[in-house]
């Protein structure tokens, strides 16, 4: 009966995922905020907060978690 050698088989699986993992294209990476990115800024910036923008979001039917809306402000606007 064979050993079995759960480090090495381990090793040889993770070897094959870092092979078969793809690397993201830049439209993967970007947010669907990104395409209102100029009328969101601006709303922020009059007085809207994450909750009102998620429901301006959600006019234009895009469902959207307000954790999401705040960490794109965040991200935006130290960049914007």
């Amino acid at each position: 009966m064979s050993e079995f050698d759960a480090h090495s088989i381990t090793a040889r699986l993770k070897a094959e995922s870092r092979i078969r993992r793809k690397p993201r294209t830049y439209a993967q990476r970007r947010s669907l905020l990104d395409n209102y990115k100029c009328e969101l800024l601006q709303l922020d910036s009059a007085g809207c907060n994450g909750s009102e923008l998620q429901r301006w979001i959600a006019e234009k039917g895009i469902k959207i978690q307000r954790s999401t809306v705040h960490r794109w402000l965040h991200r935006n606007r130290l960049s914007g």
